[in-house]
């Protein structure tokens, strides 16, 4: 059987994680890559010996018989890239996050299913060690039932790079932010009922860029809450996770590989007992090892573009929220 071809768009930073993710799979070829910027092609060529570099996207398609195109590029250019893959016939993964407005979401998952092609997004940290360490502590029982997850990260995108515009990036949330709801989402094994939020800029701040501090409110069908933030001015770190149960409460500070996380529980004495949750280890090529058996198998897809484009519906909800004081809303 022959290798799936391949191509990115966008090598600068991590699309060459991604080729070089491809290529070890063994079962991908990455047969092109794609970048506006013309110094890049020294840079393919000494990374990825062999493979054709194309300034154009529309010649790359026209040219190449490609079955998948990784799309690595600013957040605003994913919608309109990925749908010009889409038209070609051919599959789609973006970055996350999927698009900078959910209109654009429906639009890129309307254009595959009248291609009868795939659309999905790398949201990687589904295979994070300490996701999935906090999601087998909920599925064995140990924190009961859900009442509140609090999950946060310190982080602004400097303006000397498109991440830190508003227009370009999407947001202050738009970043790790989208990796913050779709933990959220994950772990609540719920519904979403609707969304709050609360969105500040500093006095004086440039609109261009993106905002100082997000937090995101999501209401769960099953009556927990999660509060999403990303921030800018805090002082402290937050914790990753704080999620608190019925029977437990488990924290995680932000460590990364073999870590831990702490869940508290009590006995029926009422003894406090603090059992420390290990982690394993992250291995994201899964994405690909999945992406490869769906292509061949019809495995299903690690993540589905609807479950991508409920991120950015979140997101944008939450917006619309705060501008209007903080209400809940129901997403569209």
């Amino acid at each position: 059987m022959s290798n799936i071809k391949a191509a990115v768009i966008g090598i600068h930073g991590i699309g060459r994680l991604h080729g070089k993710t491809m290529i070890d799979t063994g079962k991908i070829d990455l047969v092109a890559v794609c970048d506006v910027n013309p110094d890049m092609k020294k840079v393919a060529e000494e990374e990825f010996s062999g493979t054709k570099f194309y300034e154009s996207i529309d010649d790359m398609l026209k040219n190449e018989n490609l079955d998948v195109v990784i799309v690595v590029t600013p957040h605003n250019l994913h919608a309109p890239i990925a749908i010009k893959v889409l038209e070609a016939g051919i599959n789609v993964v973006t970055e996350k996050p999927m698009t900078t407005n959910y209109e654009d979401a429906l639009k890129v998952i309307e254009t595959a299913k009248k291609a009868g092609k795939f659309a999905t997004v790398f949201h990687n940290r589904r295979l994070d060690a300490w996701y999935l360490a906090a999601k087998s502590t909920i599925v064995d029982g140990l924190l009961g039932d859900i009442i509140e997850l609090n999950i946060g990260i310190n982080l602004y995108s400097s303006p000397k790079s498109w991440r830190g515009f508003k227009e370009t990036g999407g947001g202050v949330a738009f970043d790790w932010g989208v990796h913050l709801i779709d933990y959220a989402v994950m772990l609540s094994g719920s519904k979403v009922n609707a969304v709050s939020g609360f969105i500040y800029n500093q006095t004086g701040k440039d609109p261009v860029l993106n905002e100082d501090h997000a937090t995101v409110r999501i209401y769960f069908e099953n009556g927990s809450i999660a509060n999403c933030t990303v921030s800018g001015v805090s002082k402290v770190n937050p914790e990753r996770f704080k999620i608190i149960g019925t029977k437990g409460t488990l924290i995680d500070m932000w460590q990364w590989e073999d870590g831990i996380a702490k869940v508290y529980t009590n006995l029926s004495t009422g003894e406090e007992v603090i059992t420390e949750i290990k982690y394993g280890k992250t291995h994201w090529s899964k994405f690909y090892d999945n992406l490869i058996n769906h292509i061949l198998y019809n495995e299903e897809l690690l993540v589905s573009a609807e479950s991508a484009a409920q991120n950015i519906n979140i997101l944008k909800t939450a917006e619309k929220s705060s501008a209007q004081g903080g209400i809940p809303l129901p997403l569209c």
